[in-house]
């Protein structure tokens, strides 16, 4: 199974080629192999309607693969057909042959740092409020009050995206492009 993709439009396009065993990476007119044994983790994400696969594998770059092509100016080919078939055929070559971990879904990272800053925030709306003596309870409920605000329209905003460990058998359908 071949699949060639495009991330960006100053990017170079990237062919992979699955085999029994392993995974080409063709690009720039370099060739790369890499064992799937050595493939440690799988990770889908999704912004919008472009859907990504992160590879990690040991003592390799990141593979980025997109189910976007780029054309010339800013107009995308949309391969979202042949994407979710090799993404099916590469979890079927791992989960036997790797003992990668699956994972879907945004990092975290950006999360629990929009939360500290909510958290930071509420508490200094609630001060300023306590200094020009606008608060109508005390500081400290108007603090929890805030903080509770902003990390439920944080919730609300990530709402399916959050961190999900899965099975290669069971890959989640919401990361995967369906016309």
């Amino acid at each position: 199974m071949e699949y060639t993709f495009k991330n960006s439009h100053a990017g170079k396009p990237i062919t992979l080629v699955l085999s029994e065993y392993s995974i080409t990476v063709r690009t720039d007119g370099r060739e790369k192999i890499i064992p799937y044994g050595d493939i440690q983790s799988v990770c889908l994400k999704r912004s919008g309607r472009k859907f990504f696969t992160i590879i990690k594998a040991t003592n390799q770059p990141e593979i980025y693969i997109s189910n976007h092509y780029w054309l010339s100016g800013n107009e995308t080919d949309d391969k979202s057909r042949e994407y979710v078939t090799f993404i099916r055929v590469l979890h079927f070559h791992l989960r036997a042959k790797s003992q990668a971990y699956y994972v879907c879904g945004n990092n975290l990272r950006p999360v629990l740092i929009a939360a500290g800053f909510t958290l930071i925030a509420a508490f200094g709306i609630s001060y300023t409020l306590e200094n020009f003596q606008l608060n109508p309870f005390n500081s400290m409920v108007t603090s929890l009050i805030l903080s509770m605000l902003g990390l439920f329209v944080i919730a609300l905003l990530n709402t399916g995206r959050f961190p999900k460990v899965y099975i290669p058998e069971n890959i989640p359908l919401q990361f995967l492009p369906f016309n």
